[in-house]
């Protein structure tokens, strides 16, 4: 190839990659201007103590050390950390860190699929830039770019995209300088997200396609076993990161029994949320950061999507052999969705969208490459494609833009979740939260009870709307509420505590001490308790207990002004 040529090339491909970056900067520059939201945000980042003191060699131990919310993911935690040590308490900061590692995840697919391609498709050029562009600007991809702490998506999946790139070396010339670094990326992807140990099988499909690795003429089992093998090391690192993660899960309480979660619900749940996603996908329209899960799922609906999956997938590798692109593509929606499809289930939504970052790029990757087939064969005109596709990422591009709005604040978020979704207790419970703060109690305790209303058993938002009740001066609603809240989570610490306080009120100071006590016990280092014990100990007449109490509570909250202003009350 002349010089002039490949300069050429080159040219148009940083003139692509400059289109794909002011798609990206057009969906998400708005992100510069957004909050944190309670939902997660608060949880990684703003009331995580560690993260808020920034980067240290203590507290980067600490994230390698300990598991968090469930999760091991300590990459991912110094991320957040570094946000701290570089950008201090800058939301706006952290977000638009999120979108610059979309946009080098767009780049990184965009020339990945450039280079790996050009072997066979002279004009890869093409649909390489529509794959990276549909990534780039899908709505279902907003959740996990404007979510700050979805980091662990964004992060994940660059580590997954660098190591693709050094297997190019590896597939190619058997550089093991190049299989070396994709062990080590494949190890950093796991430490961000765990989901990354499903890549070692995502390369195998790389393998057949667009590395031609196999030949189909020849006992193509036998050299798909190769493949498998020289791999070896890398599914080592992806049991470990499982063996790390159903630990961190179980520990954590967020894997739900199958009392709780049915397998019988979980496997329809899982067959018709693969369809689902491809409803997405088509007709990105009604997302929503929580869909609850279902109840119950009608069997015919688990039996049209079993039987979808089982007939593209039979047609993927019949034509396999003439197509290997719809198997590849097909089996990496397929496969790189399993560790989040449900099967073990996690947290109790039925789907989310952030879990269809990587998956899609299989479905893309059919599309651009497969409508570029029929183009190189003369069966569809070019130019017309070109501008079909490029209206298709218009409207995604607007579609995405409006999505990501919706994220600008918590209660444009749960709002926009409420509006599109039914019997969503998670998005009721979080803007009952949020009015409730602005002392709107009217309103936050409708949301509450539609909460349990929607989950029977959720004793959160009984005890919230038993709050405002007591607040209002209704202390046997309150009560009663607070009581259905305990029969279901005896060990609730906060419904303790409050219905403790009522008894208080009510002068019930035998069943004020039980209720307090127990949730001192259960929340050793909350200083609520020890005020609400400090204070009944002065109604009880024992001011020497009362200040050890309170005195207690200024140990743990030095700066807790009611503890102090208490303290300095009782002679």
């Amino acid at each position: 190839m002349s010089g002039a040529k490949v300069g050429n090339e080159m040219k148009k491909a940083l003139i692509a990659a400059a289109i794909l970056s002011s798609l990206v900067l057009i969906v998400y520059g708005q992100c510069g201007g957004f909050e944190l939201v309670t939902y997660d945000d608060a949880s990684y980042v703003t009331n995580n103590q560690r993260v808020m003191q920034g980067v240290s060699a203590e507290n980067i131990g600490w994230a390698f050390s300990t598991f968090q919310l469930a999760n091991y993911h300590p990459l991912t935690v110094v991320s957040h950390m570094l946000d701290t040590s570089l950008f201090g308490d800058s939301a706006g900061a952290r977000h638009l860190v999120n979108v610059f590692l979309h946009l080098c995840n767009v780049l990184l697919l965009f020339f990945f699929l450039l280079k790996a391609t050009r072997g066979f498709d002279k004009d890869g050029l093409v649909p390489s830039f529509f794959v990276a562009a549909l990534f780039a600007v899908h709505p279902v991809h907003v959740e996990s770019v404007a979510w700050v702490a979805e980091r662990k998506d964004v992060l994940s999946t660059f580590f997954w995209l660098s190591a693709m790139h050094s297997w190019l070396g590896w597939g190619k010339d058997k550089n093991m300088g190049a299989y070396g670094l994709t062990f080590f990326f494949t190890g950093l992807g796991i430490l961000a997200k765990p989901m990354v140990v499903t890549l070692p099988a995502a390369l195998v499909l790389l393998d057949i396609w667009p590395l031609n690795r196999v030949d189909f003429a020849k006992n193509p089992l036998a050299q798909l076993a190769r493949l498998i093998v020289e791999k070896l090391p890398l599914f080592g690192l992806s049991i470990l990161s499982s063996v790390l993660t159903v630990m961190a899960q179980q520990g954590g309480g967020a894997m739900q029994t199958v009392e709780s979660f049915p397998l019988s619900l979980r496997i329809s749940n899982a067959l018709v949320s693969y369809v689902a996603y491809l409803g997405e996908l088509v007709a990105p329209v009604n997302l929503a950061v929580f869909y609850p899960y279902p109840h119950d799922i009608p069997v015919w609906k688990t039996a049209l999507a079993a039987l979808l999956i089982l007939a593209v997938s039979a047609v993927a590798l019949r034509f396999i052999k003439k197509f290997p692109l719809g198997a590849v593509s097909w089996f990496w929606y397929l496969g790189t969705l399993v560790p989040v499809i449900g099967l073990v289930q996690v947290g109790d939504q039925s789907m989310a969208d952030r879990y269809a970052y990587i998956p899609f790029i299989g479905i893309y990757m059919f599309i651009a490459f497969g409508v570029a087939r029929l183009v190189r064969e003369g069966r569809i005109p070019g130019k017309p494609v070109i501008a079909v596709g490029s209206a298709v990422v218009v409207v995604l591009l607007a579609g995405a833009f409006t999505q990501a709005g919706h994220w600008k604040d918590s209660k444009a978020l749960y709002t926009r979740a409420l509006a599109v979704t039914e019997n969503n207790h998670h998005m009721h419970y979080n803007l009952g939260n949020l009015l409730e703060r602005e002392k709107n109690y009217t309103e936050a305790a409708k949301h509450f009870k539609d909460a349990f209303e929607a989950d029977p058993s959720h004793y959160k938002a009984m005890t919230s709307l038993a709050s405002i009740m007591s607040r209002k001066g209704d202390p046997y609603t309150a009560l009663e509420l607070y009581q259905r809240a305990l029969q279901i989570n005896p060990d609730y610490a906060t419904a303790l505590g409050n219905r403790g306080i009522v008894y208080m009120k009510q002068g019930k100071f035998e069943s004020a001490m039980a209720d307090i006590r127990k949730a001192q016990q259960l929340e050793p280092q909350q200083p609520n308790h020890m005020i609400n014990m400090g204070l009944l100990y002065y109604m009880r007449g024992n001011n020497a207990a009362a200040k050890e109490w309170l005195r207690r509570a200024l140990q743990i909250d030095p700066g807790n002004n009611l503890a102090r202003q208490n303290l300095a009350l009782i002679p």
